[in-house]
């Protein structure tokens, strides 16, 4: 008979390994603020990943276009930070 800690330790671990994309995606979403920064983080925020493009959404335009001018760096910390997501492009909408 197994122990409480290793039944919980298993379950566990069978959840880890099936919702392992999904904490990656969680992961991005939560980390926006970490990769762009506090200012571009408070007026912005990811909404979708369609295929490899990451859908982010600004509050006024030309915080649009800071997050364009700096798309190069933001895709470059998104790809060391989730590789696996293979995040190619950023379309930026105002709400």
């Amino acid at each position: 008979m197994k122990k409480a800690s290793e039944l919980i330790d298993q379950v566990f671990s069978t959840i880890d390994e099936k919702y392992a994309d999904e904490k990656k995606f969680i992961s991005l979403f939560s980390g926006w603020e970490g990769i762009v920064g506090t200012d571009i983080g408070a007026h912005s925020a990811i909404r979708e990943i369609e295929g490899n493009t990451l859908l982010v959404e600004a509050d006024h335009p030309s915080w649009a276009q800071i997050i364009s001018l700096k798309n190069r760096d933001i895709l470059k910390k998104i790809n060391e930070r989730y590789p696996e997501l293979q995040i190619g492009r950023i379309r930026i909408i105002i709400s």
